[in-house]
């Protein structure tokens, strides 16, 4: 994986370069302080799996310290999309943000529903970090320091990564989640809008009425016995989308089971848009991310 643009490395300045004597009346100067910019470096597109012709593709943002030694987080990030074709590109400027305070962050695609059915979609997030673990040294990636964050049905595919037992035997080890107004419960998502029971019935790819055993096992709250990560939930009261409940539900559940859980109410908020994107939020994910990775900033 190409991590340097060739217009990057002409803005590098060359050591055995003398700096241009030419001036002009009037002209100004400045000092280049190349160790305080905070350029975030955009590779896109690259594919991370290729499954019968379907190709998966991520979105990397890379903060414009790495290559400087620094060892530092990883997190992937998943787009919702009620499970259908995701629409990840739209969604980088968001993000950008976190590559600027020194996070690595991979924004990935998933098969989508209804042609690929639970568990899938945290499959593929895991062929995922599959991939990113065989370029950790380029990237700078310190392998033991991985998050997942996820919006709408990006934050259910996330919880599922975290918590169902047989992504916890894998080697790499999810150390916290950000849930953005995620389900957590599938039934209690059946006819809670026009369209709910339709898209629960097209992740499972049977009829959610007819298989609520399946459902549950589609529920992150299923899988909160043994060893769970933290998890940080932010969740609007005015969601139309996806139930405030379905947070809630899943924090008391945590709770009760003496997990690590922090829920913010958005109060007003409705399900995703700019309340989750203030300064002030998201100086609360870095916090939590930086508490539960263990990671002290340079």
């Amino acid at each position: 994986m190409e991590l340097r643009s060739e217009n990057e490395r002409w803005s590098i300045p060359a050591p055995d370069m003398e700096a241009s004597p030419l001036t002009a009346e009037g002209m100004r100067e400045l000092e280049a302080d190349f160790s305080k910019v905070k350029i975030v470096k955009y590779i896109r597109d690259v594919e991370f799996a290729n499954i019968n012709g379907v190709s998966l593709k991520l979105q990397l943002l890379l903060p414009s310290t790495v290559g400087d030694g620094e060892k530092r987080p990883l997190v992937l990030f998943i787009r919702g999309s009620a499970w259908q074709k995701q629409s990840v590109v739209p969604g980088i400027p968001q993000l950008v943000e976190m590559a600027r305070r020194g996070f690595i962050v991979a924004s990935v695609e998933y098969r989508p529903a209804p042609g690929f059915h639970f568990p899938t979609q945290s499959d593929d997030g895991w062929l995922a970090l599959e991939f990113l673990r065989e370029h950790a040294e380029e990237l700078g990636w310190d392998t033991d320091k991985l998050a997942a964050w996820g919006s709408s049905s990006g934050a259910h595919t996330a919880l599922l990564m975290a918590m169902m037992p047989e992504y916890r035997e894998r080697s790499l080890r999810i150390g916290a989640v950000v849930d953005y107004y995620g389900p957590a419960y599938l039934p209690a998502m059946i006819d809670y809008h026009s369209t709910s029971t339709e898209h629960l019935d097209e992740l499972l790819g049977v009829p959610v009425k007819e298989h609520l055993d399946l459902a549950e096992k589609a529920s992150p709250v299923s899988y909160l016995e043994g060893e769970t990560p933290a998890v940080l939930i932010l969740h609007g009261d005015k969601d139309k989308s996806c139930s405030f409940e379905q947070s809630v539900i899943l924090y008391r559940r945590m709770r009760e089971a003496g997990k690590d859980a922090t829920m913010y109410r958005m109060h007003n908020a409705a399900h995703g848009g700019s309340p989750f994107w203030t300064p002030q939020v998201l100086d609360i994910v870095e916090a939590f991310l930086c508490e539960k990775l263990n990671w002290k900033k340079a």
